[in-house]
């Protein structure tokens, strides 16, 4: 039987137990599950579904879609159909005709997970609206499990949905806290025959930087694996030289503390994890790119730059965070070397380090930057 991760029990037994009850009761669902990069949604998920095809007492055939480059209303109408193993129509203007039938006259539930969801997305696009309407559509037969890293896709970007009656439930992915990801890193290091022992302090280390930064799991696991290699490495070089050293001589051991150190700044100069921001860093971010982007001095105050991301929050229709929440999401970007504060009072002046189009990558939601561009701050 497939178990929960660690560290995500309680989102998974909650996913389970609203899909169990749409699959047992033929009531209509569709799921949107948002949270940062590495927080362990679709692994969730997957263990989720795997967990009902395990028991066998569900029958279901499950779909699941990478949406990254994918954005044609056709390529998931081909992608679905082939995973339902039927026979593709011969012209491609039939496909949503067949889906629809198919989605009718199936006697199984159809389970179809779009994962990256947020690529579907475009102004144009009426994608994401007709996926959200096929539980209706299919009179509960199929559902739908939306997965992406934007909190309020569906709210900020779809907000006929919900005059429409096809809002999705919202599972919302927290990041890993510093207790959970130890307990991860410790289950995954000994698995790989790594004591653990003699290196709590390190994996701790390890644990407490990322989950200060982003909560990304992915990354704790990156730099536990490069870190501890090296040091398994050292011991085995160390064994082979102590076989031809004289008597009393020793190679000193490496400092699985520094190893740590060392590779976790190494790891966080890749390009891919600086993109790697909490969603309101991003808004933060987004929100100061709005306010000095085409400005001289690429700088304003914190006061202004607070009563504006407050605006940005309640254009985007979500809750703004306060108090230490709110000075860590602007010590990340500090941490990552996207901004500088002079000063931690209200009139600080808060300044671009890195380049306009850099910072417009590292938020990583394209959508996200463009509605914010919009605003009157």
């Amino acid at each position: 039987m497939e178990k929960p991760l660690i560290g995500r029990e309680g989102e998974y037994s909650k996913l389970k137990s609203k899909i169990e009850k749409a699959l047992k009761n033929g009531v209509q669902l569709s799921l949107y599950i948002s949270g940062a990069p590495g927080t362990g949604k679709t692994a969730t998920t997957k263990a989720v579904l795997k967990s009902f095809s395990d028991s066998k007492k569900v029958g279901a055939t499950y779909i699941h879609i990478n949406c990254v480059g994918t954005s044609k209303k056709t390529d998931i109408e081909k992608a679905i159909l082939t995973g339902l193993a039927n026979a593709l129509p011969s012209k491609v203007s039939l496909y949503a005709a067949e889906l629809y039938d198919q989605f009718l006259t199936t006697k199984k539930k159809i389970i179809i997970v779009l994962d990256e969801i947020d690529h579907l997305y475009s102004r144009r696009s009426t994608l994401l609206y007709t996926a959200f309407g096929w539980p209706s559509e299919s009179k509960g037969k199929v559902i739908l499990i939306g997965i992406a890293n934007s909190l309020d896709l569906t709210k900020r970007l779809l907000p006929n949905l919900k005059s429409s009656g096809l809002e999705p439930d919202v599972f919302s992915f927290q990041p890993y806290k510093t207790e959970q990801i130890v307990a991860i890193l410790k289950d995954h290091l000994s698995a790989q025959c790594v004591g653990n022992e003699k290196n709590e302090k390190a994996i701790l280390l390890c644990a407490k930087k990322v989950a200060a930064q982003t909560g990304d799991i992915r990354l704790a696991l990156n730099v536990a694996d490069k870190a501890f290699q090296e040091i398994v490495d050292d011991e085995e070089e160390n064994e082979g030289l102590l076989a031809v050293q004289p008597m009393g001589l020793s190679t000193p051991k490496k400092n699985s503390i520094h190893a740590v150190n060392r590779i976790f700044k190494d790891v966080q100069a890749s390009p891919l994890i600086r993109a790697t921001l909490p969603e309101h860093s991003r808004i933060f971010l987004a929100t100061l790119i709005r306010l000095v982007g085409n400005t001289k001095t690429k700088s304003t105050t914190k006061l202004k730059l607070m009563t504006a991301y407050e605006k940005v929050c309640k254009n985007l229709m979500i809750t703004a965070i306060t108090g230490d929440e709110r000075i860590r999401a602007i010590e990340n970007l500090e941490t990552m070397s996207v901004i500088s504060c002079n000063g931690t009072n209200l009139q600080a002046k808060v300044t671009f380090i890195d380049e306009i189009e850099q910072a417009r990558a590292k938020i990583a939601d394209s959508n996200l930057v463009a509605s914010v561009d919009e605003m009157v701050l």
